[in-house]
């Protein structure tokens, strides 16, 4: 037979249950609502002057952030070049919008494949630059095919803190 007392256990029992998948829940969606998408143009001329050139070049974002790529045209695409030993290569189709979720700390240079030799490459930072060093080295080997615009790199892996 069952007491006021039980009763009055059942309802508290309840009453807390519900409070914690509220914030469970609230939590979740705390979690899903702080990523952000961000977007870089892929243009064959900035309103300065410039030609091939990715914008912003540089980009700090967090960690499960997305950035979406947008092309000016259909002669440019994105493609990985350095990236964190974890994280996963990624290579988009020429002239399409292209969306990557950034899941891995670190620093990620990559390039427009066929205006790599003019330049069009692009860094982003996401949260800490664990491996910096590393972008670097591969960048001096790299960097010999491109012939235009080589300081945008240096200018934009200098910006990495």
């Amino acid at each position: 037979m069952r007491t006021k007392l039980d009763s009055a256990r059942d309802l508290a029992t309840q009453f807390f249950t519900f409070i914690g998948l509220c914030a469970l829940l609230a939590l979740c969606a705390n979690n899903v609502a702080a990523a952000k998408n961000h977007e870089v143009q892929l243009l064959t001329a900035d309103g300065s002057g410039q030609t091939m050139v990715m914008s912003p070049g540089y980009l700090k974002i967090a960690k499960g952030d997305t950035v979406t790529f947008v092309p000016a045209d259909v002669t440019h695409n994105v493609e990985s070049v350095a990236i964190p030993s974890a994280a996963k290569k990624f290579s988009s189709t020429m002239g399409q919008k292209f969306t990557y979720t950034f899941d891995e700390q670190g620093v990620y240079l990559y390039k427009c494949t066929p205006h790599f030799v003019m330049g069009m490459l692009g860094v982003i930072q996401v949260d800490g630059a664990d491996n910096l060093g590393d972008v670097k080295k591969q960048w001096e080997t790299v960097g010999a095919g491109v012939v235009m615009n080589k300081e945008r790199v240096a200018s934009y892996l200098a910006q990495v803190k």
